[in-house]
Order: structure tokens, then C-alpha cells, then sequence
């Protein structure tokens, strides 16, 4: 699944559109970058913190902490709300 993502540590901000795989206990993240090689982070679900579901401007989003950031996902399609749900909320 595609999705947009904001990602936060301490003072800057980054803004992406990441592809969503769910496998052996962790979220793998992969970022395209044109012609260079995709940017992948694995993030082990144990370690995933303070998970919050809300809505902004009438969209739901999911927010959570991993070790020192702050991810923030948007719906930018169908189904990716619940998709991040059926797989975080375990």
C-alpha cells in the first residue's frame, strides 16, 4: 500500500510518499527515489509507542513514536487507514 508520511525529530520534519509492507514482526517502509535506490527503514512493531488513530480535517490518520521520531500517516488511498489498523493494532 501507498501513503503519505510525516516523520518528526526534534526540530525538522520530513514529508514522503512510502510504500507499506507488514513481515516478520516488523513495518518496512520503502521511499522511492527516481533512478537511485529506495530509501527502506524497518521498524520492529515491539518497538513502536504511544499509537494514536484521530482525524485531521475530516481524513483519519495514525500517529505513533519509534525510538526518537514521530511518524504521522495520512490516508492518500483507499483502504490504508485500515490497513496500518488490522496490522498495528495486534
Amino acid at each position: 500500500m501507498n501513503t503519505y508520511v510525516k516523520v518528526q525529530q526534534d526540530n525538522l520534519q520530513e514529508h514522503f510518499q512510502v510504500s507499506l509492507h507488514f513481515s516478520d514482526k516488523q513495518l518496512q517502509l520503502v521511499r522511492s527515489r527516481g533512478f537511485k535506490r529506495p530509501t527502506i527503514q524497518n521498524l520492529q512493531l515491539t518497538e513502536i509507542k504511544h499509537l494514536f488513530i484521530n482525524e485531521f480535517l475530516g481524513c483519519p490518520i495514525i500517529s505513533f513514536f519509534y525510538r526518537d521520531r514521530r511518524y504521522t500517516f495520512y490516508q492518500s488511498g483507499l483502504g490504508v487507514i485500515e490497513y496500518l489498523k488490522e496490522h498495528l493494532l495486534v
